[in-house]
């Protein structure tokens, strides 16, 4: 069986990391996907679970992630992508709740959810209920906040420019999600919607909350809409209530994922960036637009 395997280090990747990667598994041959950045190989043989620990051990050592896969490296139709600490850095609600003075509570709560120690729908309704009375201007204003994670307008224009359809699910607000979407350019954006009366927020979320469900099932009905597989996509997002689409995906990948996420995942993105989903796919440096 023929395994691939793209190895991607950081921007700064040290000089000769690749190579050094390369060099002590006696790989000869690796197609260079971007001069000292990312690289493309392949072996011929089985490999075990401690092969593999070893392999992603010594990746880790160079501060590298590695993708291993069975299946060929091709570029997907489909971007799903989750918002909060994956296309941007921060969950939103956390620092609103710093500002509201309820940042201990709602942290705990989103943390507990993202960890998978409780339901998400349930974990939201929480912490919107501690939100009620906060003027929709705060959130307005929090926008301009927002912090995107690197390489995020890159993945999504350049999955864009190769013809893939992209879209952004996430459990986090939709005043927020409109503002991603807008500035990396996704298709289509679902998000929840907190209520909202005489500019003030009364603690209460409009339905349906999108949840995990929500996600899977955005990922199976973009698909239906293009005619291909699930496996034609790929997914990105870190924390618990992702795992429903990332089972589904041909393509799972998290961004510095909890690890309820990184052992069920084709790629933890840990040392490089979002372009890492790019490369897994076969992408050159060449095809990687730079939207700055």
């Amino acid at each position: 069986m023929t395994l691939n395997f793209v190895l991607v280090g950081p921007k700064d990747c040290p000089a000769g990391a690749l190579h050094a990667f390369l060099s002590e598994g006696g790989v000869t041959a690796a197609d260079c996907l971007s001069k000292g950045h990312a690289a493309h190989f392949t072996a011929n043989h089985d490999l075990d679970g401690a092969d593999i620990d070893s392999l992603l051990q010594r990746a880790a050592r160079l501060k590298l992630d590695l993708f291993i896969s069975p299946k060929p490296i091709e570029k997907k139709k489909v971007l799903v992508a989750d918002m909060e600490a994956t296309i941007i850095l921060d969950e939103m609600l956390d620092i609103l709740a710093v500002e509201r003075g309820v940042g201990d509570a709602v942290a705990q709560i989103t943390s507990r959810a993202m960890n998978g120690e409780m339901d998400f729908a349930q974990s939201l309704v929480e912490r919107t209920a501690l939100f009620a009375g906060t003027p929709l201007s705060q959130l307005e204003t929090l926008c301009a906040k927002i912090r995107y994670a690197p390489a995020a307008k890159s993945l999504v224009a350049s999955m864009k420019r190769s013809g893939a359809k992209t879209a952004l699910v996430t459990g986090g607000y939709e005043i927020f999600a409109k503002v991603v979407a807008n500035a990396c350019g996704f298709d289509e954006v679902i998000a929840n919607r907190p209520i909202v009366k005489n500019g003030i927020l009364t603690g209460e979320l409009d339905h349906p909350i999108c949840t995990s469900l929500t996600k899977k099932d955005t990922l199976f009905r973009v698909c239906r809409d293009l005619g291909v597989e699930p496996d034609q996509a790929c997914c990105v997002g870190d924390g618990a209530n992702d795992l429903d689409m990332l089972e589904y995906a041909g393509l799972a990948a998290s961004y510095h994922g909890k690890s309820i996420v990184r052992d069920r995942v084709d790629l933890n993105i840990i040392h490089s960036d979002l372009t890492a989903i790019l490369y897994a796919q076969g992408f050159r440096s060449e095809d990687i637009v730079d939207p700055l």
